[in-house]
């Protein structure tokens, strides 16, 4: 196994130590005794490291090559450098790292993850390996033509192409070469067949939520039902997200309807923002800790993205007793179809968000369904699945 992020890579490889499968688990770094994030956590904080903190999974079983990760956190904080090492760059030369280790290897299967995975399938070819594909993006020709619906339906110019094409040749050459893919719902899979890929070279397995981390307050705040709707969104400020939608439901709801955009601003919405009267505060990116808070004194989370493979964060809210509305193309499941809206819809919104307003008794009821139905999506769920696949593949 091997990726240079987090992910569901932490929890496949998980999988393949608790089935007594895996051989190694290459990283970028690790939160784990005697790794590099280890020191990283002590020097930079723990909170830092939340995320590449792995347990369960022996040292000997775990490799990292740090200096890629490191380079482009080095360039990226400054403004001289910034741009000068991106992600991508950062996840080639990783890719190469583990190619290497994978020429040297007498394992059966190899599990790569999108835009790291290319020169290491290589090498497994050469070595008749099985080659598993990661894939947490849906197919970028899928998203280019959703971007291009939304641009014109916006009166923007076009969109330009969503990866850079060295970006977009490298993932073509992984999804060419994967005996099989993983994906992560519905809409994910559907993505990938509209582009001319086999069905039984998908396999769909929906991802989990830590109710370890994401759970009710103790204390849930009073609220006052006077008070406006406190509305949350959690994710990149910009089109793919559908943020305009969302600011013009805001906007026919009146004053009775607050909104929060949590997250990376990409300018691309920029104007609405700008141009819009009503209620809306930029609250930047937050980390873990952060966000769990502002997910327990919001009322409602909206995610109004034009697609997103599984919208991780909307599990995230309704572990923590949140209601949610999102797309029809979002690919996370919700306990009640009428937690769905079209895509491209500010109606559609507007109309769940007066619901609430006018509904707060419904706000506490969704609430209670909403944490009791992300209570069956566990990791261990999630490696349960994992497992039964890479024993299937490996007969």
């Amino acid at each position: 196994m091997a990726y240079s992020g987090v992910h569901q890579a932490f929890q496949i490889a998980l999988a393949a130590e608790e089935a007594g499968l895996l051989e190694m688990f290459y990283g970028s770094i690790f939160d784990a005794p005697g790794q590099w994030g280890r020191w990283l956590g002590v020097l930079l904080g723990q909170p830092t490291m939340l995320n590449r903190r792995i347990t369960g999974v022996p040292r000997s079983r775990l490799q990292e090559f740090p200096v890629p990760f490191l380079l482009h956190r080095f360039a990226s904080a400054f403004p001289l450098s910034r741009g000068s090492y991106p992600w991508y760059q950062a996840n080639f030369a990783f890719d190469r790292a583990v190619a290497r280790c994978v020429s040297a290897s007498e394992c059966r299967l190899v599990v790569g993850t999108e835009t790291c995975a290319r020169d290491s399938f290589r090498a497994a070819g050469e070595r008749g390996m099985l080659k598993v594909l990661d894939c947490p993006q849906v197919h970028p020709d899928f998203l280019t033509s959703l971007l291009a619906q939304a641009a014109e339906a916006l009166g923007e110019p076009p969109p330009v192409p969503f990866d850079p094409p060295e970006l977009a040749a490298r993932k073509a050459e992984e999804f060419a070469m994967a005996d099989v893919l993983l994906v992560l719902s519905e809409v994910h899979r559907r993505s990938f067949l509209a582009n001319g890929f086999a069905a039984e070279r998908l396999v769909p397995i929906p991802l989990w939520v830590d109710t370890q981390l994401w759970q009710p307050p103790v204390a849930p705040p009073v609220r006052d039902a006077r008070a406006p709707l406190q509305v949350l969104f959690v994710g990149g400020i910009g089109l793919r997200k559908g943020i305009p939608w969302l600011i013009r439901a805001v906007e026919q709801c009146g004053p009775g309807v607050q909104l929060t955009l949590v997250g990376v601003n990409s300018g691309e919405t920029d104007r609405f923002l700008a141009r819009s009267p009503a209620a809306i505060r930029l609250a930047g990116k937050k980390n873990k800790a952060e966000l769990r808070a502002l997910y327990g004194a919001a009322d409602v989370l909206v995610l109004p993205s034009l697609v997103d493979t599984f919208g991780f964060v909307a599990l995230e809210a309704m572990a923590c007793g949140l209601p949610v509305i999102v797309t029809d193309n979002c690919g996370v499941p919700v306990p009640d179809p009428a937690w769905r809206v079209p895509v491209m819809n500010s109606d559609a919104i507007a109309q769940r968000l007066e619901y609430y307003a006018r509904n707060r008794d419904a706000l506490v009821s969704d609430g209670k369904i909403a944490g009791q139905f992300a209570q069956q999506f566990t990791p261990e769920r999630y490696r349960e699945q994992i497992k039964h696949l890479l024993k299937q593949l490996l007969g």
